[in-house]
């Protein structure tokens, strides 16, 4: 008879994602985890496969949990300008929570694993262009309600707001203060304004 599973897997990854947002990837061995989680190696490997299997267990529940308020604005039809103030707004409203210091744990990867696992990566990319193509779908949008001009260079300016919105958990994560992160934010903002 198979033994019944003693945790909670829900409970065990959100533990296992605050853990690698913290330490990254690297930064976090499978003894962190087991005494993060309060479950054994081979409770967490009979659940999540290894460590690379739990990383992309808690990257999704990050991204279920984390990034899912930002889809949410961007996602909106018709999104626009508004959407897009809303989105770095609440960017610089997080780097003053206490949650703030740690970064992104999308871009914190990025930055950390770089080309280490092809796998791995793709799934932390994907995030990142979800992001790429809602800037640029709520610079298009602005355009076509006339709240840019035609003409506006939507592409360069979407790669600009990438730009930003990439720094900012990484200036967050590295002590940045909050202050300077919202003057990034509205210098960057600024140039979505009439000159």
């Amino acid at each position: 008879m198979p033994r019944s599973r003693q945790f909670c897997p829900t409970d065990a990854l959100d533990k296992a994602m605050r853990l690698f947002w913290a330490k990254g990837y690297f930064g976090t061995s499978i003894e962190d985890l087991v005494e993060a989680t309060g479950v054994s190696r081979y409770g967490l490997y009979g659940e999540f496969g290894d460590k690379n299997g739990l990383f992309l267990a808690a990257f999704q529940h990050y991204k279920a949990n984390m990034v899912r308020p930002l889809l949410d604005i961007i996602e909106q039809p018709g999104a626009a300008l508004g959407a897009l103030r809303a989105l770095f707004g609440m960017l610089a409203a997080f780097s003053r929570q206490p949650g703030g210091k740690l970064g992104c744990l999308v871009f914190n990867s990025i930055n950390e694993l770089g080309l280490h696992d092809d796998v791995t990566a793709a799934k932390i990319l994907e995030v990142r262009e979800l992001l790429a193509k809602g800037i640029r779908q709520m610079l298009s949008n602005a355009v076509n309600q006339g709240e840019l001009p035609a003409g506006f260079d939507v592409q360069r300016e979407a790669d600009f707001l990438l730009g930003i919105l990439h720094a900012l958990p990484t200036m967050a994560r590295s002590g940045t203060d909050p202050a300077t992160i919202e003057n990034i934010v509205s210098v960057a903002l600024s140039t979505l304004e009439p000159s």
